[in-house]
Formats: structure tokens, sequence, C-alpha cells
């Protein structure tokens, strides 16, 4: 069963308000063509009166977190997967939540620090 875009957006759009833990499996969302069909639907029924929404349902057709980098807009920023010492991990995620940072946003910041006093 295929669904219309809006008929989707409005069934997420309850189901984000509503307490169920899940998506009925009646009606599954979307997904491949379907999701991405509904997704440029959403954009081109969006409105200029909205610009905040417009903004949204773009970067949801994108396909993830705008770039880190502003030399770069539009791109997938690049990811890093480290292990690390579990005391290393508990200190930074402290460290982090102290500082109202994220975990990655504390990491970027130490070794943009690291890099920077070995340039001299």
């Amino acid at each position: 069963m295929t669904r219309k875009p809006q008929e989707h957006y409005d069934a997420l759009a309850a189901w984000a308000e509503s307490y169920t833990p899940t998506i009925d499996p009646a009606n599954p969302p979307l997904t491949g063509a379907d999701a991405a069909a509904a997704g440029r639907a959403m954009l081109e029924a969006a409105t200029e009166d909205d610009p905040e929404g417009r903004e949204q349902v773009r970067r949801a057709a994108r396909g993830g977190r705008p770039s880190l980098d502003p030399e770069t807009p539009g791109e997938t920023s690049p990811q890093w997967q480290v292990r690390a010492p579990r005391s290393l991990d508990t200190a930074m995620r402290s460290q982090a939540r102290a500082e109202g940072r994220s975990l990655s946003e504390l990491l970027r910041d130490a070794a943009s620090q690291y890099l920077a006093t070995r340039a001299s």
C-alpha cells in the first residue's frame, strides 16, 4: 500500500504528538523511493510563510545534518571512530556535560588545540 505524502506526514505528526511507542503496523512508514518522493512533495508543499519548516524539510530531503565546514556547505562532514579507555571516555563525557557541550564538540576542540600546538 502506497500512501500519499500528506497522509504519511499527518500520520507521523499525530504519532509524534502521542505517547504511542510504535507506528501502526497496518500503516508502516515509507521507505526508499517512496520516502524520497514524499520528502520532495513535502518540500514543494512548504510555503514561504514558514521558512524554518521549509529548511527542516530541505535538511530531511538532503538526508542528514549540515556540514561542519563553512567552506563546503551541503557536503557531509567526515566522521571519526575512535576507541578510548573507559576512564578517558568517562572523563570526557563528564567534562562535556559540565561545559554544556556535546562530546563531539569537545573532541573537535581538543583535536584543533592539539594541532595548533604542533604547528609552531
